[in-house]
């Protein structure tokens, strides 16, 4: 059973961690201190159950409960406050606990889990997308391209939008599913299926000619690796 973690405080997380130790049957994939690492997360690891902290910093667990939406994790929700437990409990919460939390009500939550449901495919894996006026859940498999300016990155979608996000090209690198995306400068990444044609523009100049009719440059360091994946070297 995955489970994800969401406090804003660092103590508060590790303790729920410790608890979780205790029960084999539990694998923590991540924990999280607000909402965008939350959704993250979730996208990468689809956790059958999120232990939700619901005042964070400037935040609330519920502003993760409506974006996740239907298809999330089973929520219990974790808080020092028992203010909020009916709302908790509205928004389809499996449990409400409080801090500190024992093992033996941990214990007795957990026993009421159904069982998992098999794990999705690879491919249908989802990540999470947020620019400055949208943000959603999208497939792997309709991003594109990345292009890297610093610490933000062009996100380019197969549908020919694009948005601008906060992530740097290696945690672009390190979220994706393995082998979908190929190098080829030290500010792309592309989809290797998606080389329609290779390029010397002016014998030095190299650069590849994409699917969506793209044209984008490749590092020398990065050229060999691109030929050989392509099939021309």
């Amino acid at each position: 059973m995955k489970a994800l973690i969401v406090d804003d405080e660092a103590p508060a997380r590790l303790e729920i961690r410790k608890l979780l130790s205790l029960f084999p049957e539990v694998e923590v994939v991540g924990d999280a201190p607000d909402v965008d690492a939350a959704l993250e997360l979730t996208a990468r690891h689809r956790p059958e159950i999120c232990f939700l902290d619901i005042q964070l910093a400037g935040e609330s667990g519920f502003d993760y409960v409506a974006q996740v939406g239907g298809d999330g994790p089973r929520i219990v929700f974790i808080t020092a406050h028992d203010r909020y437990a009916v709302r908790g409990f509205e928004c389809n919460a499996m449990d409400y606990l409080l801090k500190p939390v024992r093992a033996e009500r941990l214990a007795e939550t957990l026993r009421r889990l159904p069982a998992p449901a098999p794990a999705p495919a690879k491919e249908h894996d989802l990540v999470f997308l947020k620019g400055a006026s949208t943000a959603r859940f999208v497939p792997w498999s309709e991003v594109r391209r990345i292009e890297s300016k610093g610490n933000y990155s062009s996100v380019h979608l197969v549908d020919g939008s694009s948005l601008m996000m906060l992530r740097t090209l290696k945690q672009w690198a390190d979220l994706a599913p393995t082998g979908h995306f190929l190098q080829i400068h030290r500010s792309i990444l592309i989809r290797p299926g998606d080389i329609r044609e290779l390029r010397l523009a002016d014998g030095r100049q190299r650069e590849l000619i994409l699917l969506d009719g793209a044209c984008v440059p490749v590092g020398r360091t990065f050229w060999s690796a691109v030929q050989r994946i392509s099939g021309m070297k």
